[in-house]
């Protein structure tokens, strides 16, 4: 992509600022040439420049295209950055929240991203998500890296979650990660079933892979509860992941088609057509201008 020993390491939207600006550097244009030519306001490509917003992706990939650089190295980068961890406490002593009364509910848990704004241009696959989840309850998106599985997965969970109100769960399987191993199912497991608040004495500490996943196929079936088990590296790491009898739901991403997964049915992402890529970027254009 472009060269990294002058980024900002730390915050990921300061680091992507400064990609962009090498960007920037690489174009030999100014901020009003720049933003031009890649179809922006000037005032919008600024505060992306100067690390005060995160850019939509499709702006990413326009101001690539200009200095004729692929986008999707940036794609995990811009991820962080659009959707950053908590901040840790200011002071060192561990702060508890406050515990709910005696006998009351625990919330429900929802670990989903935060949901993309400028969502559009994959109605299609949207629908025919929603429609596959109603028929099998699991789904796999496949398409290459950066195409948007993600966004379409986290967009599709946070549509679902006023239907599987027990739980909004995602886990990141790291099988296309550069520098991390996949997650092995082993380890996905016991997230997952820590996720749900499971007792650890209900949840296997022998006998390997196949009784922890009875344990967690046990406790989705009595749970109406939507999973996106996100990048995943091929069908035999998230097998064992996925629900068995009862009302919950999965939706897997991957780069590759989950062939391995027959009941599973297949949804392919393709990039943005040249209109659905002008359309997202107007939309975000026009939101940017009128916060100003």
């Amino acid at each position: 992509m472009v060269e990294h020993d002058r980024t900002v390491g730390g915050d990921p939207q300061e680091e992507l600022a400064a990609r962009l600006r090498l960007l920037q550097e690489l174009s030999k244009r100014g901020v009003r040439a720049l933003a031009r030519d890649a179809g922006l306001s000037s005032s919008s490509l600024s505060r992306y420049l100067s690390g005060q917003t995160v850019p939509p992706w499709p702006a990413v990939i326009a101001l690539c295209r200009l200095v004729q650089r692929d986008p999707r190295p940036l794609r995990p980068l811009w991820e962080r950055a659009s959707n950053p961890l908590p901040a840790p406490p200011r002071t060192t002593r561990q702060v508890h929240p406050p515990s709910p009364p005696a006998g009351a509910p625990r919330p429900p848990r929802n670990d989903l991203p935060r949901d993309v704004p400028d969502f559009t241009g994959r109605e299609a696959q949207l629908t025919a998500v929603l429609d596959g989840l109603v028929g099998s309850r699991v789904i796999a998106v496949d398409g290459m890296a950066g195409v948007g599985k993600t966004c379409l997965a986290v967009h599709a969970a946070h549509r679902l979650t006023a239907d599987y109100p027990d739980a909004q769960l995602y886990l990141d399987l790291h099988g296309f990660t550069e520098g991390r191993k996949p997650l092995d199912p082993d380890r996905a497991l016991r997230t997952l079933l820590a996720a749900l608040d499971v007792p650890s004495e209900k949840v296997p500490q022998e006998g390997g892979v196949e009784e922890l996943a009875a344990c967690w196929r046990s406790e989705l079936a009595h749970r109406r509860a939507v999973v996106v088990l996100d990048n995943a590296a091929d069908a035999d790491q998230v097998r064992p992941l996925l629900p068995g009898a009862g009302p919950s739901v999965a939706l897997i991403t991957s780069r590759n088609r989950l062939l391995g997964l027959d009941e599973v049915p297949p949804v392919s992402l393709d990039v943005l057509t040249e209109q659905e890529s002008a359309e997202l970027l107007a939309r975000a254009s026009g939101e940017a201008e009128g916060r100003e």
